[in-house]
């Protein structure tokens, strides 16, 4: 359980130091992630959508989106059903270039609601964007979006 401990803090500072220096490397890396916020936090399925290749893949929770048609018909009722009033916040991570106008981006998310009993609830996960470069800024080609695993459960003999 220590080693796991160790190997968790020894993780947690990696990705620490890593965050800070992805924030301050690309400020249009940032700027799509506020953007993104601030048309979360309005509940406008096509201003979410718009951060979205014509032609993205989008595979989370939901099953698999094909296009930004089909993705902005899911957030139209994810924000008139259990996303309605939610709130994102999105914390960038590393990024791996794949060549002048395409990357790799990691990071975590955290998605603020109400649940059906009207206590708050926290959703936090992982994800995996593929972005593209479009009017000097990036846009969202694909992306993998998934809830953190459960925890371990102890080994039994």
């Amino acid at each position: 359980m220590r080693r796991l401990t160790g190997i968790f803090c020894a993780v947690a500072c990696l990705a620490i130091a890593g965050l800070a220096h992805a924030q301050s490397a690309d400020p249009a890396l940032d700027k799509l992630a506020r953007d993104y916020e601030k048309a979360w936090a309005t509940g406008n399925a096509a201003a979410v959508a718009a951060h979205y290749t014509e032609d993205t893949l989008v595979v989370n929770t939901d099953g698999v989106q094909h296009g930004r048609a089909e993705l902005l018909k899911r957030m139209t009722a994810s924000f008139a059903g259990p996303w309605k009033g939610s709130t994102v916040a999105i914390h960038t991570g590393k990024s791996q270039s794949l060549g002048p106008d395409m990357t790799l981006n990691e990071g975590t998310y955290e998605v603020k609601a109400t649940g059906p009993d009207g206590k708050p609830v926290l959703l936090k996960g992982h994800y995996l964007n593929t972005l593209v470069k479009k009017g000097g800024g990036w846009v969202i080609a694909g992306n993998m979006a998934l809830p953190p695993p459960p925890p371990m459960a102890p080994a039994t003999k």
